[in-house]
């Protein structure tokens, strides 16, 4: 899971305790108490062995294994990570929406030059089809845990952060902050102008109406592409249009 770093990606570490941590060119976080939405918190030692589908999954990716704490963290041991309840290092949810089990994994490569780390997911309609949810890059990725519903899912690159940017499954690939139907979402900007809602997903199209800094509306479509995407939304007093993800805004208009 591109489980980011919070120096790289804007995490805020948390004097109260354990991790969780956090790449789309505008980087959103949620933000969640450290008790809840943790990927192992159910799972207590001894722990299973790894999903059946995940094992045969990596047998295609040459060099590629799970994550190993006492040989490629440097940071933390897997006692540690089990007391947080980031362990094991994967997660078993229905990530596409087909109402079966899949699964999501902080893996390794290791190399001569060095270790690489990522997260991948099997989904249970093609289990011997490996989808990167975050590439292999050489920031270590601590575990994961699932953000703001079941189907996303926060890679620790920082364990003691209160923020992390979670991914969804989104038909074609993982993306960063994509929201869902039906899902609630504050849209500002940083000078807290009034902001348009389009007639249709285009920035050239006619705005049909505008509506105050830090609204909170609800997504009713997806439009766009993983590089710009644009959501139908309704106002709280009915007024509806499309926004793009760039003026989604949680974390600006927060409290």
């Amino acid at each position: 899971m591109d489980f980011g770093h919070g120096d790289r990606l804007g995490g805020k570490r948390s004097r109260d305790g354990p991790p969780v941590g956090s790449p789309k060119a505008r980087v959103t976080f949620f933000v969640f108490p450290f008790s809840l939405f943790l990927f192992g918190a159910v799972q207590q030692p001894p722990a299973a062995p790894p999903p059946a589908a995940l094992v045969e999954a990596l047998k295609a990716e040459p060099g590629v294994r799970l994550l190993v704490p006492a040989t490629d963290l440097r940071e933390y041991s897997e006692a540690e990570l089990r007391k947080f309840g980031y362990w094991p290092p994967w997660l078993v949810r229905d990530l596409d929406g087909d109402k079966q089990a899949d699964v999501a994994a902080v893996v390794v490569k290791p190399s001569p030059a060095g270790t690489e780390y990522g997260v991948v997911a099997i989904h249970a309609q093609a289990p011997r089809s490996v989808e990167w949810v975050v590439p292999l890059d050489t920031e270590p990725i601590n575990g994961g845990t699932q953000g703001p519903a079941p189907d996303t899912v926060v890679p620790l690159f920082c364990v003691a952060c209160d923020a992390g940017l979670w991914f969804r499954w989104s038909g074609e690939e993982y993306e960063t902050t994509l929201y869902a139907a039906g899902e609630k979402i504050d849209i500002g900007s940083e000078t807290q102008a009034d902001l348009p809602l389009y007639s249709s997903a285009n920035l050239a199209s006619k705005p049909v109406t505008t509506v105050p800094h830090c609204t909170t509306v609800v997504v009713q479509k997806l439009g766009g592409t993983p590089d710009l995407r644009w959501y139908f939304v309704e106002t709280p007093d009915g007024q509806r249009g499309w926004v793009s993800d760039k003026v989604t805004a949680p974390d600006i208009c927060v409290g």
